[in-house]
């Protein structure tokens, strides 16, 4: 198929995108509902209590009030709770890997952008589903540096084609060679978390510039019910310890992992969201965390957890609102993923209204565009349609300018009944402002059969194509790479692997 040549670039013939969407003034929750979950949350984590398998947490909570019976069971008096919301922080600045602000989390501004470790990936050559591999991560981000309404990156697949133990640094230098925008990234362990740091500091000139100006903001979670390990209490209290961002998410099922009614898996994720971040703010008070959890049902019928039900959306919805009218705090959200295996109209249908659902809860940090296959696989065609939604759904967001320009009532009595606005000079110079779109075909159905009958998902798929092919990301300094790839291989030195 050829692409006509002003689609090529995404801001040919479209208005500025904002970074974020303006208030909806929708709410779901009443005031008394938020006071409802928090009073609730509250109450699990006092006679409930939760699981923490790690020393150096468990003395912090001790320390702070707490109660630790049965060796790590730990139960939380309120004032604990409530002390340590007070301390974190309500708004966190990301810089792009440049230095410069590039999304602000505060308030209802609304960012959105890729998921990460999908064990499978569509091809963009053959369209078959295979496993991932590295070179993945590589096309992701650039194909998403492209993108105009893309403002973060994750990494999208699961490497198999490297030694596991040493992949995540390996992913984390593959996105931060093919993009300039902000990354939320992954990492197995401690030891990954301090390589990946260690890179980030090279990369910005030094600990207090990466403290100053982060680029990067860690993807931790419990794990559901009610239990936060070791492992994952190791990379919160350094990532607190360095004044680093990080999201505490956790991924409840309901029905499996939490509560088959949305209020008690609601109440439940909450509680393991308020009991991670009071330990961050106990082990560094400021600690900035980003609120949130992704909460959808176990479909009975297939046993399959959906990340495209209403039930999920609702979850994220309450989420934000928790965070936007309760706690004031930065919050995470989904958007842009289907339980759909193939680019098609499901997966065109459920991440549609996944964007719309999240601009309206005006979730700070919206993540897992481009996920098929109920968060399994990885589709560039999904960025690159989920990208024009976000550019739709921003457009429906800005609303209507009313002033005497835009009413134009000078322009209509001059043009007067019967006449055309098509060669007037206001028609000329605003003309521009409507919102074009580029995979979406607006021809005719001769125009469209002339231009070879094009489908929404072909030309998604010509333009991954090409940005990927073609897009230059701006490029990290020839010492900085020889820097970043040392601590690579002293990774694997220690990790004792076989690099092929």
């Amino acid at each position: 198929m050829q692409i006509d040549p002003s689609l090529k670039k995404p801001d040919q013939g479209a208005q500025p995108q904002a970074t974020h969407v303006q208030p909806s003034g929708y709410r779901m929750l009443t005031q008394g509902n938020l006071d409802e979950i928090h009073g609730a949350s509250l109450e699990i984590l006092r006679r409930t209590g939760v699981r923490v398998h790690e020393a150096e947490s468990l003395s912090l909570l001790c320390e702070a009030g707490c109660v630790v019976s049965d060796a790590n069971l730990v139960r939380f008096p309120p004032a604990v709770i409530e002390n340590a919301i007070a301390k974190a922080p309500s708004r966190i600045v990301m810089c792009n890997r440049t230095g410069e602000p590039s999304m602000l989390l505060e308030g209802q501004r609304v960012n959105f952008g890729t998921g990460s470790d999908l064990p499978n990936t569509i091809d963009l050559d053959s369209g078959e589903r295979r496993s991932s591999v590295l070179s993945d991560i590589g096309k992701a981000a650039r194909l998403a540096d492209w993108l105009p309404n893309l403002d973060f990156v994750m990494s999208m697949a699961l490497p198999a084609d490297v030694p596991v133990r040493t992949s995540d640094r390996r992913s984390f230098l593959a996105m931060t060679e093919n993009t300039i925008k902000p990354l939320v990234f992954t990492a197995w362990d401690e030891a990954g978390l301090a390589d990946i740091i260690a890179m980030a500091e090279v990369i910005t000139g030094g600990p207090e510039a990466l403290k100053i100006a982060p680029f990067l903001l860690a993807y931790l979670e419990p794990t559901t019910p009610l239990q936060h390990t070791e492992v994952v209490l190791r990379k919160v209290l350094m990532m607190a310890d360095h004044s680093l961002p990080f999201v505490y998410a956790p991924g409840p099922v309901d029905g499996g992992t939490s509560p088959v009614t949305p209020a008690g898996s609601l109440a439940l994720a909450n509680a393991e969201v308020l009991s991670g971040i009071t330990i961050a703010q106990l082990r560094h008070p400021g600690t900035p965390v980003v609120w949130g959890a992704g909460s959808g049902p176990l479909d009975m019928r297939t046993l399959v957890a959906t990340y495209a039900s209403p039930e999920f959306m609702l979850h994220c919805m309450a989420m934000a609102e928790m965070a936007h009218y309760y706690y004031k705090k930065p919050v995470w959200g989904f958007a842009g993923c289907s339980d759909s295996k193939l680019p098609d109209m499901q997966a065109g249908i459920e991440s549609s209204l996944w964007i719309l659902w999240m601009a309206l809860s005006g979730a700070n940090l919206v993540h897992d565009i481009g996920y098929i296959e109920s968060g399994l696989t990885a589709s560039y065609e999904m960025m690159v349609v989920c990208d024009e939604m976000i550019g739709f759904v921003r457009r429906l967001m800005n609303g209507i300018e009313i002033t005497p320009e835009t009413l134009a009532l000078d322009v209509i009595d001059k043009v007067e009944p019967g006449g055309s606005y098509l060669t007037s000079a206001h028609t000329r110079q605003h003309f521009r402002e409507v919102w074009y779109p580029r995979v979406l075909d607006r021809h005719n159905y001769n125009g469209w059969m002339q231009a070879g009958q094009p489908t929404a998902i072909q030309t998604a798929r010509d333009l991954a194509r090409e940005a990927i092919a073609n897009h230059q990301p701006v490029q990290l300094p020839a010492s900085t790479l020889e820097s970043v790839h040392a601590i690579i291989a002293e990774a694997d030195r220690r990790a004792k692997v076989e690099v092929f």
